[in-house]
């Protein structure tokens, strides 16, 4: 007697026809293994060039800007210095801001003096120089930006020196000197820039300073305001 699957054969081969077998799913006694959760969005590393908005604790303006330098703040060309033996006070120490002892009568009104390296500190101080054939950019800081240090909205004040030892028309920026009246004494380094302050700062308050030397890049560092 001719099975089941014999007769449909037969049929096939006579009408053509396709017959559908019906499909069967298979059921494993083995434990099915739940896939792998997702994670959301990985985590971004942290960029090597962002400014602080406020003081971090345990501030080291030194460190700081070494790292925030050789990430790219600072040109290769002067990444040897930076990092070499007489880097943190030769080179970056020389780049950050300090407050000199001047007459507030000396200092306009909504104003900041500052210098760079502080001989308190041991770091040297910073020179000045126009454009020369060996640096035709010339050595002195072209912008300096003024923040007060606090992760609430504030207003940031930039002052701009398109020239040494004068200012141009267009500039905000101004200069003095720390001693006598001639900033180009002492190779540049009598000189003191007047910057200018935002509204919401006021004497006491700590600021954040963002600015760029011509020839040796970006530095960033926090100074309290006399009172």
């Amino acid at each position: 007697m001719p099975t089941r699957r014999d007769f449909l054969e037969q049929i096939a081969a006579v009408t053509g026809a396709v017959v559908l077998a019906p499909h069967t799913i298979g059921c494993s006694s083995e434990p099915t293994t739940p896939p792998e959760p997702t994670s959301g969005a990985e985590t971004p590393e942290a960029d090597p060039l962002a400014v602080p908005l406020e003081r971090p604790a345990g501030w080291d303006a030194i460190a700081y800007n070494r790292t925030r330098g050789n990430a790219g703040a600072i040109p290769e060309s002067y990444l040897p210095s930076i990092n070499g033996p007489d880097g943190d006070t030769n080179h970056l120490g020389k780049h950050l801001p300090f407050v000199p002892a001047l007459s507030p009568a000396s200092v306009p009104t909504g104003m900041l003096a500052i210098m760079w390296g502080d001989p308190s500190k041991g770091h040297t101080p910073h020179p000045n120089a126009p454009p020369t054939e060996e640096n035709p950019e010339g050595h002195w800081y072209d912008w300096i930006r003024i923040r007060k240090a606090t992760h609430d909205e504030a207003a940031e004040a930039e002052s701009r020196f398109s020239g040494w030892p004068t200012v141009e028309g267009a500039d905000n920026g101004a200069y003095a000197a720390f001693e006598g009246d001639d900033p180009t004494a002492d190779a540049g380094k009598n000189t003191v820039y007047l910057v200018q302050l935002p509204p919401d700062v006021g004497p006491g308050d700590l600021v954040r300073v963002h600015a760029h030397c011509l020839t040796h890049g970006e530095y960033v560092d926090f100074l309290t305001l006399p009172t």
